[in-house]
């Protein structure tokens, strides 16, 4: 199969494009056929050689954890799905090797959807890692509901393009950060108040509109002041979900009584399914996405790398008819 790898840690220009064998299934996983994987910081992250205290690697790595395409072959324990099925999915593991930068990628029956019927596999595609993040971070940790109100960093970004509709839905008032090049992406996604970071203080326009603080920050950058910051702007008994580093240890958040945790994604069939009815239904959009081939996957990554991108990037694997 055709596929994008590395052999060792490094920048974008590690990434090899070439063959490589078709991965087998356990018995509770399918093979997906990919027509498109999603690109996430995450993926150059790793490729880069971090988190290797968490994450463990077989080389040659195929990147990627984000899929859209079609099922090709069943697992013996699977019975819920059929060949010949379009489907999402979040491919995470523990120990990285086959991802979704290839033509074929295992996956657990467990952690995939039917794919929404008015996508493309492209815009699906980018859908599961940062709808999974997003949801788990505002409603299952957050407990974001109707009136509160809630800071989603880089609302441009991939995680927050998503974030801030959903924020919406749930009832809440988004306040997010952006350059002036995106004020009006982010406010046609439903921010209520656009911070440009380059212009203003966030902080201090936060202070001001919000003087008893947030009831909940959406922490995606990684920055160790930015951290702390974002415990200062929650109000007591407030959280801050953070979604590349941990906590900083700051005496702030036990006499405020924060809730304050590193939020990592996990696989979700059944959440994946109802969230993707959601965008099936419209009720949240689906974030604008750029999409290259395969093997532009090197590309992709420096555009990832820059932190100047707009919704989603996605490679097309393949085309299905």
């Amino acid at each position: 199969m055709r596929a994008v790898y590395y052999h060792e840690h490094g920048g974008a220009d590690v990434l090899e494009v070439g063959d490589l064998p078709v991965p087998e299934i356990a018995p509770n996983q399918v093979l997906v056929e990919v027509a498109a994987a999603g690109v996430n910081p995450i993926d150059r992250r790793l490729r880069g050689g971090e988190l290797q205290e968490y994450i463990s690697r077989t080389f040659p790595v195929v990147p990627g954890w984000d899929v859209a395409g079609r099922i090709v072959a069943v697992g013996d324990e699977v019975s819920d799905w059929e060949v010949g099925d379009d489907v999402i999915g979040l491919a995470f593991t523990w120990s990285i090797q086959h991802g979704s930068y290839a033509e074929f990628l295992p996956i657990n029956a467990d952690a995939i959807a039917r794919k929404p019927s008015r996508f493309s596999f492209a815009e699906a595609a980018g859908l599961p890692l940062v709808s999974l993040t997003a949801w788990q971070s505002l409603y299952e940790f957050g407990q974001l509901s109707e009136g509160k109100t809630v800071l989603i960093q880089a609302g441009a970004g991939g995680v927050g393009s998503v974030a801030i509709p959903m924020a919406k839905f749930l009832g809440a008032k988004v306040y997010t950060t952006t350059s002036s090049a995106n004020v009006d992406y982010v406010k046609s996604l439903g921010a209520d108040v656009v911070i440009d970071y380059r212009e203003q203080s966030y902080e201090a326009v936060i202070n001001a509109a919000e003087p008893d603080g947030l009831d909940l920050v959406l922490e995606t950058l990684l920055d160790d002041d930015v951290a702390k910051t974002a415990i200062r702007l929650a109000k007591p008994g407030g959280a801050v979900a953070y979604m590349n580093n941990e906590p900083p240890e700051m005496p702030d958040i036990k006499q405020k009584g924060v809730r304050a945790e590193f939020i990592h994604h996990r696989p979700d069939g059944e959440m994946l399914a109802y969230l993707a009815a959601l965008y099936e239904a419209g009720t949240l959009p689906v974030p604008v996405t750029e999409v290259l081939p395969l093997d532009q996957a090197a590309e992709a990554h420096r555009r990832s790398e820059s932190g100047r991108t707009r919704g989603k990037l996605v490679l097309e694997v393949k085309v299905l008819d």
